[in-house]
């Protein structure tokens, strides 16, 4: 009996420590996205986030700290929404679905799970939606715009990777495998972290691929995947990094530092405080401000995966084999199947007509508009909604904003024009139908005034400018 109950107060701690280190790291991408898009932004449902996140950072196995952060994020992006990105909308779902877990859990059990016993439960939802986004942004880019060197995305982003020195990457030679490895790399990954036994080098070639996106700009989605990879980390990786601290004393030394530090009642209102001054003082210099955010951020990311890196070849230099959970990709309730197939919907969209922004594209060049289609295998006749058949360029606006948008030869798809003007009821627009690249029919000025109210539609459809191929 002993031995019994020593081996469950083992897999506790190691649930605990894997839960512990999953909410630190997707803390840490919150807090990253918002630097990155907005900078230290106060006066914004966001703050609250920011807020929610540190104290997350400072007690990381707080189950009630970790749901409060989720539940702010939830709130703010469903605000937000439908101009969210890609990543952002997957934390939406996600955050979503455990809470909604967490909240059935609790009614039943009359108190919240544990640290381990949410984790345990949550892994394989945060695994196969991972899986899914890749499959979807591989997909995506099988069409044939990203695959011509002319007008792909993968060539303008890979020469960001040098982001110091762009001159360091103005090779053409670069082109062609940026293209292809990149193709390669979002198809590999999903198959290679599938597999329990090729796992650990899923990890280390989806930690590469996103210290490079990340340095190429992609900070806030390679943030979250990092957070998500402890998801997919073997059930024995705490006992081989407490291995890998036994036999190196000064590292248990730093750590109990840094719990001490982070434990300290003083640490959450001087990092608020921090937060604030920052605010003020990038307020006052705000290009200055963004150049190092910018920088900052993405050495951040590439500094987690180093640090990841180094620690994971101290732990498998442990030896023995690796142990990974048992049917790690199996839904253990009807909230993360309901959460799968919203993702499910959300990736298919651009194909069935439904929507084309934030379906995990993933800088894809995907066109799925009108006359437009460019995918290389999935055809037209996919399409069963008819949203984005209506083509519409706007010839004048009182909204000067309206009429940037496609004043460089850009078209909207008409739902996302009246969409536009529904939020905007004092704006009006006179646009020209466009079929094939010509105009159809007469002028026509419309207003929100005449337009009918679709309120749902409106929170969770968005359509991206339909653009002349330039590339990204």
């Amino acid at each position: 009996m002993f031995p019994r109950a020593l081996d469950r107060s083992r897999a506790d701690a190691d649930g605990r420590w894997l839960f512990g280190l999953f909410a630190l790291l997707f803390a840490l991408a919150l807090i990253l996205h918002q630097l990155w898009w907005d900078g230290f932004e106060v006066f914004s449902p966001h703050f609250l986030v920011i807020l929610a996140a540190l104290t997350v950072v400072f007690r990381p196995t707080s189950v009630v700290r970790f749901l409060i952060m989720l539940a702010a994020e939830v709130l703010a992006v469903g605000i937000d929404m439908p101009g969210v990105g890609s990543h952002t909308l997957l934390v939406l779902v996600l955050g979503a679905c455990v809470l909604a877990y967490a909240a059935a859990t609790t009614l039943r059990h009359r108190q919240l799970p544990g640290p381990a016993a949410l984790f345990a439960r949550s892994a394989p939802f945060l695994r196969v939606s991972l899986l899914l986004v890749y499959v979807s942004a591989a997909v995506a880019k099988m069409n044939t715009g990203f695959l011509d060197p002319a007008y792909s995305c993968a060539v303008p982003l890979s020469a960001r990777v040098a982001w110091f020195d762009p001159s360091l990457l103005d090779w053409s030679w670069r082109v062609g495998p940026a293209i292809w490895g990149t193709v390669a790399i979002e198809l590999a990954l999903p198959m290679l972290l599938a597999v329990p036994r090729t796992r650990m080098l899923g990890l280390a070639v989806g930690g590469t691929f996103h210290a490079v996106l990340a340095l190429a700009g992609n900070v806030p989605f390679s943030a979250l995947a990092l957070a998500l990879y402890v998801a997919f980390l073997p059930g024995d990786t705490p006992a081989r990094v407490r291995a890998v601290v036994a036999q190196r004393p000064g590292l248990g030394v730093w750590a109990r530092r840094v719990r001490g530090w982070a434990g300290a009642r003083a640490a959450f209102p001087i990092a608020v405080a921090g937060w604030l001054a920052c605010a003020a003082a990038f307020s006052a210099e705000p290009g200055t401000g963004r150049e190092l955010i910018a920088n900052g951020t993405r050495l951040v990311v590439v500094a987690l995966v180093l640090a990841a890196g180094v620690l994971a070849v101290l732990c498998r230099a442990q030896g023995g084999p690796t142990i990974h959970p048992a049917r790690s990709l199996r839904l253990g309730h009807p909230a993360f199947a309901v959460g799968i197939g919203l993702l499910v919907l959300n990736s298919l969209s651009p194909y069935l007509g439904l929507k084309t922004e934030s379906s995990f594209t993933m800088f894809a060049n995907l066109k799925t508009e009108g006359p437009y289609w460019n995918h290389v295998f999935i055809p037209e006749a996919f399409k069963v909604f008819p949203y984005q058949d209506q083509l519409v360029r706007v010839t004048d606006s009182n909204d000067p904003v309206l009429e940037q948008r496609t004043r460089g030869g850009a078209l909207l798809v008409r739902f996302e024009l009246e969409r536009y003007l529904r939020l905007r009821p004092s704006t009006t627009a006179t646009v020209v139908e466009v079929d094939g690249g010509e105009e159809t029919a007469r002028p026509t000025r419309i207003s929100a005034a005449a337009l009918p109210a679709t309120p749902l539609l409106d929170k969770v459809a968005k359509f991206r400018d339909v653009r002349p191929p330039r590339g990204c």
